[in-house]
C-alpha cells in the first residue's frame, strides 16, 4: 500500500533537486508564490511541485524518472565540486543535455503549454468547419469548449527528449555566484530567453533550435547552468568555461527569467537573501508574467494557388537583461552566420531530428491503428 501511495504521488520537479535550494532544514525550501506574493520561509518538500498521477498510473514512468533523477543528482554534485563541465560529447555532456530536456518537458507549465496549442489550433478549426458547414447555432457553443491532450505530460517529455540533439550546439557555461544575492529557481526551472537584436529579421524567438537561443538551469542557490548561441554570444569564462558573479544586479537579473514559465512559485535557500531579486519582480510583473498568446489569422495561398487561412501563435518575448559577462557578438549585430542563418542556429541538426519524429510519428499511427482494429475485431 505504501509504495502505491509513492506511486500516486508524482513529483515534476524531483525533491532531490529542490533540497538544493533548502532553506530551514534539508525537508524544507523557501518559496514565494507569484500570483499571491505571500513569501514561506520553510515549505515542506515533499509537497512542493507535486500531483496526484500527474504523468500516468503506470508506475514504470515514475521508476524510470527516479533513475534520470539520480543521474541528474551525480551529475550536478560533479560539476559543482569540480568547477568543470563534462567534455563535449562524451557521454556526461549527452547526459546533461537530454536531462535539461527532460526537466523543461515534464512540468505543469509544459502541459499546460500542451493543452493551450491542442485548444487554439483545434477550436481554430472546429470553427473553421461549422461556418463552412453552415452549422452557425453551434458556434455560440464554441466558447464554452476546452480542448485537451490525452497524455499531454508525456507527450511533452517525449518530445522534449527527442530534441537534445538540438542544444548539442550550444556554449555552456557554469557561473558561480560571489555575491549577497542567490540565484532562485521554480517550479519550472529550464530557462529559456533569446536577446537577438532588435534588427534580427526573424526577431526572438525561443524555439529550441533558434538563433539567439539563451538557456538557464539553476543548480543550487551559488551555482547556475548558462548556455548559449556561441554564434551571437561572447561568455567571459576561464579555461573550464566557469565565470564568476561578482554583481548583485547580474544575479538579480539572471533571477528574474524564472517568472518567465514558472506555474506558481519561485523557491530560494533563504528569503533575506533573495529581496533584491523579488522587489525587482514586483516592479516588473506584468512583463514577466504576459498571458499566453492567442491565434493570429493571415491570407496565404495554397500549393494549387488556392486562397486559405495560415494559423500562427506569436512567440512571446523572452528577453533578459544580459550579466556583464555577456556581450553580442558582431555576427549577431551583422546577421551573418558562419553556421545556419537568421532564424534556425544549425540546419542540418534541426532536420536530424525533424526526421527522428516524424519517423516516431509514424511507428505510433501504426501502433494506434493495429490496437484498434485488434479492438474491433474482439468486438
Amino acid at each position: 500500500m505504501a509504495q502505491q501511495q509513492k506511486k500516486k504521488n508524482n513529483h515534476f520537479v524531483p525533491k532531490s533537486y529542490l533540497k538544493r535550494f533548502n532553506s530551514l532544514s534539508e525537508n524544507q525550501v523557501g518559496l514565494f508564490n507569484l500570483k499571491s506574493g505571500r513569501i514561506v520561509g520553510g515549505a515542506p518538500v515533499k509537497s512542493q511541485c507535486a500531483r496526484d498521477y500527474f504523468y500516468t498510473k503506470n508506475p514504470v514512468f515514475e521508476d524510470q524518472f527516479m533513475v534520470l533523477e539520480g543521474k541528474q543528482g551525480a551529475l550536478f554534485d560533479q560539476m559543482t565540486a569540480d568547477r568543470r563541465l563534462p567534455g563535449r560529447n562524451s557521454e556526461d555532456h549527452h547526459a546533461l543535455l537530454s536531462l535539461i530536456m527532460f526537466q523543461s518537458g515534464r512540468t505543469v507549465t509544459a502541459a499546460a503549454q500542451q493543452d493551450h496549442l491542442a485548444n487554439e489550433f483545434g477550436k481554430a478549426m472546429l470553427q473553421k468547419h461549422l461556418e463552412k458547414e453552415g452549422h452557425d447555432d453551434l458556434l455560440e457553443y464554441l466558447p464554452q469548449l476546452k480542448i485537451t491532450m490525452n497524455d499531454g505530460v508525456i507527450d511533452a517529455i517525449a518530445l522534449h527528449l527527442s530534441m537534445y540533439p538540438l542544444i548539442g550546439d550550444m556554449e555552456m557555461t557554469l557561473f558561480f555566484n560571489a555575491t549577497d544575492e542567490d540565484f532562485v529557481t521554480s517550479d519550472h526551472p529550464v530557462t529559456l530567453c533569446n536577446n537577438l537584436p532588435a534588427s534580427s529579421p526573424h526577431g526572438a524567438n525561443t524555439g529550441i533550435s533558434s538563433r539567439g537561443l539563451i538557456l538557464m538551469y539553476p543548480l543550487s542557490p551559488r551555482v547556475l547552468l548558462f548556455l548559449s548561441d556561441p554564434e551571437v554570444y561572447k561568455v567571459s569564462s576561464d579555461a573550464n568555461n566557469v565565470c564568476t558573479v561578482k554583481s548583485t544586479k547580474d544575479v538579480i537579473n539572471l533571477n528574474l527569467p524564472q517568472c518567465f514559465n514558472a506555474h506558481e512559485n519561485l523557491y530560494f535557500a533563504s528569503p533575506e537573501k533573495v529581496k533584491g531579486t523579488l522587489a525587482a519582480f514586483e516592479k516588473h510583473k506584468e512583463k514577466l508574467r504576459a498571458p499566453r498568446p492567442g491565434l493570429v489569422e493571415a491570407g496565404a495561398l495554397n500549393q494549387d494557388g488556392r486562397k486559405g487561412v495560415l494559423l500562427e501563435m506569436p512567440a512571446p518575448s523572452r528577453r533578459m537583461i544580459l550579466p556583464g559577462s555577456v556581450e553580442l557578438r558582431l555576427a549577431a549585430r551583422r546577421n551573418k552566420y558562419a553556421v545556419g542563418d537568421t532564424f534556425i542556429r544549425d540546419p542540418v541538426r534541426r532536420d536530424v531530428v525533424r526526421a527522428e519524429l516524424d519517423r516516431i510519428h509514424k511507428l505510433r499511427e501504426a501502433a494506434t491503428a493495429k490496437a484498434d482494429a485488434a479492438k474491433a475485431a474482439a468486438e
